[in-house]
Order: C-alpha cells, then structure tokens, then sequence
C-alpha cells in the first residue's frame, strides 16, 4: 500500500484520477451488469410462445406437486429435461407469480456467466483483457435479449461456461485443493447443464476438451481432472431424474436419448430446418456491435503464435458453432454458448492494439457506434415511413419517442467525444474510453429493453386473459380455438386445462414430440382432457352446461358460428384475436 501511495504522488494529476478510476472499474462494471439485466425485467408480458410455455409449466409443477413429468395446460409434455422448470418454479416460491420471477434464473445466468468471463480472462490473460471481456459479452445483442427470455440457452450457457472454465483452471493448476474444487464444479456444472437441454449438456463441452487435448498433446491431463470420480458424480446427478422420468413415461429414455437428439440433428421432421449458412447470419447479428470489430481483430491473431488459452477458446468459439451447423435443426439460440468465448476472443486483441496505438483503438471502437447509429437512422425513419419496420415493432417505436431520440443523442454524443480524442494531442487513457463505451452502452441496452416492453403486447397472452379474467370464474371453460396461446393459462391462473380445439395433424403443437413423432395415444392429464377436435368441441357446445369463453381470431369466427349453429356474444377484440362468450 505504501508504494502505491508513493507512486501516486509521483504521478500528475491526471495520471493519479485515472489510476484511482482504474481501480473501481470492476466494481462500477459489476454494479452496472446488475442495473442493465435487472432493470424492467418483469415490464415485457411473457413472449408467446416459449416465455408462456415455460412459464405455465413451472407454474403446474407447484399446483399439481409434480416434480419429475413436465405438465403444460395439465397434460404431460416430455420434450425437455426438468431442471430449469425447477429453478422457475423455485422462483415463484420465493418471490410469487409474475414475470418477473419467471425470468430471474435467466438473468441470474446472464450475470453469473458475465462475472465467470472476467474471472477466466482475468486469471490466464490481465485486468484489461477482463474488463473487455465482461463487458463485450454484457453488451451484445443476442446474449442482452436471451438474459431476459424465459429459455433454456441461458442457463444453459451458464452451466457451460462454468464447466469449460472450471477444466481449464483445473488442468492447469498446481494446487492439489484447488484443482479438486474446480473438479468438482465441472462435473456438477456438466450434470446442471445436461438436466437442462439433455445431451447438449455433455456432448458440447466434451467435444471441445477432446480436441484440445488432441491439438494441444496434452492427454496427461486427462489423470488431473479425476475423470473416474467425476463420472460417477456426473451420474448421480444425472441419473435419478431420468430414471424417474422414464419409470412413469414408458418409453421416454428411448425416445429422448434416440429421437430427441439424433433424429433431430440428422433429420428435418422437427420443422427446424435452415440452410448451411444460417448461423453465419444469426452470428453476425447476434454479436452486434461487437461483430464489425472480428475482421480487424482476427488479423491481429494472424501476427502471433497461437498459444494454449487462445486455442481452448478457438475451439470453444469454432466447434458448437461446426456442430450445430450441421445440424438439420436449428434455432437462433442455439450457438449462445459460444458468446463467451468470443468475447475473450475479441477482447484480448482489443487490449493488444490499445497498448500499440490508443487512437486505433478508438477508431476500431468507433465502428460499434457507426453501426448504432444506422439502427437509430432506421429507427427514425420508421417515424415517417412505419411500413419499413416490421409490425411489432412499428407499434412499440411509436410509443417510444424520447427514447429513441435519447438513443439517437447518445451514439452522437459518444461518436463525437471519440472524434474529439482522435484529434486531440494527448491520446486517452484505456480507463476513460472503457468508461465511454460501456456509460453509452449501458444506455443502449436500457433502450433495447423498454422496446422488448413496448413490443412484448403484440407476442403476449396477457392483454386477452385481461379481458377475459373477469369472466374465467372456477365453473367457466375457457377455449382456444383453432389457435393456441401457451401463456394463457399463465395469466389466467388456470385451475383445469383449457380446451384446445384443432386439427388432428395441428395438435403436435400441444403435445409435443414424444407424443406426435412417437405416434403415441395423446395422454390424459390429471385434470382431464384438453384437446379436442371440431366434431367433439361441436358435441361439447351443444351438451355443455357451463358457460364457455372462446378466444377465436377474426378470420376463424364464421366458421365456429357455422359448426356450432350460434353466434355467441363478443366481449372483447385485442389485437389479432376476438373474446367471445356463450353463456
């Protein structure tokens, strides 16, 4: 401490303010993580479908204390593992029913693989290439908007994230009692992550520890991470839900070890087919800003030897991303693990060219903001012309005119101050343009997540269950027909299934692949039945003796009235879709 001091003093003033910020600046970037993934997290109504989905069957496993068979809408739905419907339902222990509860795990997720990114980079690179690191990962586009989504990937990364960093410090540290405890958070974080999306838990991370260990020559390490042991925890673990489930599931462990996973990467009967390329284009947008600076970044790599750590995050980055390619099913959220790894990626080279040339820095900083400004541009522009924005979110700019102005403001702000410094004598310290970048990200970020709200009406069950609420009494039934609204039973605090009246070959929607792929008799619920077909729901209508509230969209309408021979009375119109009511 005393040298410190004396170094201080020695330094101008200038020198000494900027020393002082170094040191609070991971403590204003951890406070600043917390604000941004925290703030109006439960503003957004649940996004239909999946934020309703996951959402209503957290909620069934506390009203029917079924904690081994997922329920949605009271019947049984086994196309995931159970784990994250755990920590949702623990949730809405703690804290009540609400969206904001729903999306804690996420967040927490989001935070926690934010905090393991710096302490990764931190210990095998420097502070600098730690803050970076943080801080890229926080603010690019894909991993913001999945921290706040009721959805697997999130956790799922978390889990990821914590095992592959866990080896690596395993694998190469000397301390006996330290490599056992990083053990020991692998294989557990391996078991989290694999009772929450299944194999993908195991498969991912394992194949990027095979190939490192091939590349690098490095099997001996294989004896330091206690494989054996490991095993054998990773199963206990593991095990006992999946036993469970299939002992009361007959036929579940086949269908989901074998359809589940290899029918579909291999084939396209789960209706997730996109071309080759398709994460080359998810990739770019999702990693924006941070995508226009790779070009840049990658050549530096090119000047250097690769080294051990870069190649463990090369592989981490590269072989998720190969894997799911190739895969006939995909969805955008699929590569979010990768997130971590390339920030580091991105953020040590970024360190790298400050320490050669500050002003490169900040023209290669610059570019982030260039393309901010051209969203805001398209932002602006949907003022005058809304048919160039897509529907919904036309509807939440409109309701958002001072802050995308503020948006607009700050990325002029912020590209002029880095133009100052570009012409200025004295270049800027790494400290000022971090707290730059990260100040008017966080601003950002802040705008991304009132739009989410503004545009979360349009994807949401809630504003119908609104209307209905009044009427949905304990001896009322609520129908869907020929539609389906996974978060209505969320918001309606649904007691018994809602009736959903379909198509035959439209009712895999509901029930999900183990039953529709598996050509399986379509379960009863503990509640009873919730699906229906036309000619049942038209016996029903004609013997029922409760009242019944019917969410049809407009188009559908004439038809119910044509099947069922009346005209039941209209409540309520809310976006795309009619509350009706027959008493």
């Amino acid at each position: 401490m005393t040298n410190i001091a004396q170094t201080l003093k020695l330094q101008p003033d200038s020198a000494v303010k900027s020393a002082r910020l170094e040191v609070w600046l991971p403590w204003i970037l951890a406070a600043s993580a917390i604000f941004v993934l925290f703030y109006q997290l439960g503003a957004a109504a649940l996004f239909e479908p999946d934020e309703g989905r996951n959402s209503e069957k957290a909620r069934e496993i506390l009203l029917l204390q079924d904690w081994v068979t997922p329920h949605e809408n009271f019947h049984p739905v086994l196309d995931k593992p159970i784990f994250l419907y755990w920590l949702i339902a623990l949730s809405f222990k703690l804290f009540g029913l609400s969206e904001w509860a729903a999306r804690l795990p996420s967040a927490l997720a989001a935070l926690g693989s934010v905090g393991l990114v710096y302490y990764f980079a931190r210990t095998h690179w420097g502070r600098w290439q730690a803050l970076w690191s943080a801080l890229i990962l926080l603010t690019s586009a894909e991993f913001f908007i999945l921290a706040r989504v009721v959805i697997f990937d999130m956790p799922l990364t978390f889990f990821l994230t914590l095992a592959l960093g866990a080896f690596y410090h395993a694998g190469h540290s000397e301390n006996i009692h330290r490599r056992r405890w990083m053990c020991l958070l692998m294989y557990g974080a391996l078991g989290a992550a694999t009772l929450i999306k299944g194999l993908i838990g195991i498969v991912v991370p394992g194949m990027v520890i095979f190939f490192y260990l091939l590349l690098s020559k490095q099997w001996s390490m294989l004896r330091r991470i206690y494989l054996f042991p490991g095993a054998l925890l990773f199963l206990a673990l593991v095990l006992p839900w999946y036993l469970e489930a299939g002992a009361r599931n007959d036929g579940y462990l086949r269908y989901y070890f074998w359809d589940e996973h290899f029918g579909r990467f291999t084939s396209g009967d789960f209706d997730r087919s996109q071309p080759w390329y398709y994460f080359i284009i998810v990739g770019l947008a999702g990693f924006f800003p941070w995508t226009l600076l790779l070009p840049v970044l990658a050549a530096g790599y090119r000047r250097l030897s690769l080294d051990d750590k870069s190649l463990f995050l090369i592989l981490w980055a590269a072989l998720p991303f190969l894997f799911f390619s190739l895969s006939k099913s995909k969805l955008p959220h699929y590569i979010l693990p990768i997130f971590p790894a390339l920030a580091v990626l991105i953020a040590a080279p970024l360190v790298r060219l400050y320490g050669e040339s500050a002003k490169k820095a900040q023209r290669l900083l610059a570019l982030t903001w260039i393309a901010h400004g051209l969203v805001a541009l398209y932002f602006i522009a949907g003022f005058m012309q809304p048919a160039i924005l897509p529907r919904t979110i036309a509807n939440g700019v409109s309701a958002m005119t001072q802050q995308v102005w503020l948006y607009g403001a700050v990325i002029v702000l912020t590209l002029t101050l880095l133009a100052y410094w570009q012409v200025a004598r004295q270049p800027r310290r790494q400290a000022q343009l971090f707290v730059v970048q990260a100040s008017a990200m966080i601003v950002c970020l802040a705008f991304i997540a009132q739009l989410m709200s503004a545009t979360a009406p349009l994807r949401s069950a809630k504003g119908l269950a609104e209307k209905a609420a009044p009427l949905a009494l304990p001896g009322t039934q609520v129908v869907l027909y020929d539609t389906y609204l996974a978060g209505m039973a969320f918001y309606l605090r649904a007691e018994k299934p809602i009736w959903v009246v379909t198509y035959s070959k439209k009712k895999r929607t509901f029930l999900g692949n183990f039953y529709a792929l598996g050509k399986r008799e379509e379960p009863i619920g503990p509640r009873g039945r919730a699906l229906l077909d036309f000619d049942e729901f038209r016996r029903q209508w004609q013997s029922a003796k409760q009242p019944l509230v019917i969410f049809v969209k407009p188009k559908n309408r004439a038809r119910l009235e044509a099947e069922v021979g009346a005209a039941p009375t209209q409540i309520a119109s809310v976006n795309d879709y009619l509350v009706l009511w027959k008493p």
